[in-house]
């Protein structure tokens, strides 16, 4: 770990925690700026920057002021947003859960601290459509709909509507969670929540489905630190034990060990300073590099380096049924469309993301088996592992 990176991490650290602590000798917040911007952990740095003792008057500082009474604004915006579709569903009796970002804000000192994209909101399936309708009249318009979840925006708030926490491509975290009502509770009226426990799971398999799928950023795992210090009574017993359902039991140990050693000075042994590698080397949502390894790594089979790079290049030519059904829900119910969906996808890439396909290429290119090993090594000693159980 780099000085810059470990000052980031005091930075986050103090705003959490709302206290100076010392930073690395040498630290330089305009040498960080980049890191901190890849990252998305402006708003917690800017605070712990100022709670530290770092001048205003340094470049860095001023762009990151700017960010952050931006960012203020953004979050009053879309927690008032938030609110209103919650009267909304309370007015229609539609039964939801919030889920992720939602909740996380407020657990945070301030909830601007806590930066979401969207909004994750699960609504029982058969509401779906009731639920739509009363979005619309909210100013919402529908964006994307993939198999577990709808994506809306208006000018306040991006929103997705879950059918389910998980995609059915996710399939052993899909079986644990199912439509996720099973662990809902009551938290008045049509609100429900889940236990802290449940809450718990369902953020570490999150966060297992984006190791898995390219990486994940520092803003991620800094939420497991401010989770641990909001609910110090966790039931780690009833966790470990639903852990060992979702096979995600020595991805939890890594974490624990990597929350101790980013934040309260713990050491690291093979499988937490691999973890902590991963993380820091990407950014916010990992790396496209990552993402590319990932894939293959995930991989059963053995094969040599020319037959795995053709089966590759076939891969992104003709994405298989079980992928093309999570961008494409029609194909969910006629799957006979699959062919009229590749040309479909064809046209989409050729005319809006052939950045995208060259850059596949390229990745195609310059991997190698041996490399490949590596990253699948680094998997299964964090316990991110490869893919499905």
């Amino acid at each position: 770990m780099t000085e810059t990176q470990k000052g980031v991490l005091t930075l986050i650290k103090s705003a959490i925690n709302e206290e100076s602590y010392p930073l690395p000798e040498g630290f330089s917040i305009n040498e960080a700026y980049d890191f901190i911007i890849k990252h998305r952990v402006m708003m917690p740095a800017y605070d712990g920057a100022v709670r530290c003792g770092i001048s205003k008057n340094e470049p860095a500082m001023q762009k990151l002021f700017k960010i952050y009474v931006n960012g203020m604004m953004k979050s009053e915006k879309q927690l008032e947003a938030v609110n209103k579709i919650y009267a909304a569903f309370d007015e229609n009796k539609i039964d939801y859960l919030p889920l992720k970002g939602c909740n996380m804000k407020y657990l945070y000192p301030k909830p601007e601290l806590r930066a979401m994209g969207d909004a994750d909101i699960l609504i029982k399936e058969e509401q779906i459509p009731f639920t739509e309708s009363v979005l619309e009249k909210l100013g919402y318009k529908e964006v994307d709909d993939m198999d577990h979840h709808s994506a809306w925006h208006s000018d306040s708030l991006h929103l997705e509507i879950h059918r389910r926490p998980f995609s059915i491509a996710n399939t052993e975290f899909f079986e644990y969670f199912g439509d996720g009502w099973k662990f809902g509770e009551n938290a008045g009226n049509h609100r429900y929540k889940f236990s802290v426990e449940t809450e718990f799971l369902h953020l570490l398999t999150h966060f297992a489905v984006h190791c898995r799928t390219g990486g994940i950023g520092i803003r991620h795992v800094a939420d497991f630190y401010v989770y641990k210090k909001a609910v110090p009574n966790l039931d780690k017993n009833y966790v470990l034990q639903e852990l060992e359902k979702l096979n995600l039991k020595k991805l939890y140990w890594n974490l624990e060990k990597l929350l101790e050693a980013w934040f309260e000075n713990g050491e690291m042994d093979e499988g937490t300073k691999a973890l902590s590698d991963f993380i820091l080397s990407g950014g916010d949502w990992g790396s496209y590099s990552n993402a590319f390894l990932s894939m293959e790594a995930r991989s059963k089979r053995e094969e040599t380096e020319d037959y795995s790079k053709i089966k590759s290049l076939l891969k992104i030519i003709f994405q298989p049924l079980s992928l093309m059904k999570v961008k494409y829900t029609k194909l969910q119910k006629y799957p006979v469309l699959l062919p009229f969906y590749w040309v479909k996808r064809w046209l989409e890439v050729l005319f809006f993301r052939r950045r995208n396909i060259k850059r596949k290429a390229d990745m195609l290119k310059n991997y190698d088996s041996e490399k490949i090993r590596e990253y699948k090594k680094m998997l299964n000693e964090t316990g991110i592992d490869c893919g499905n159980k």
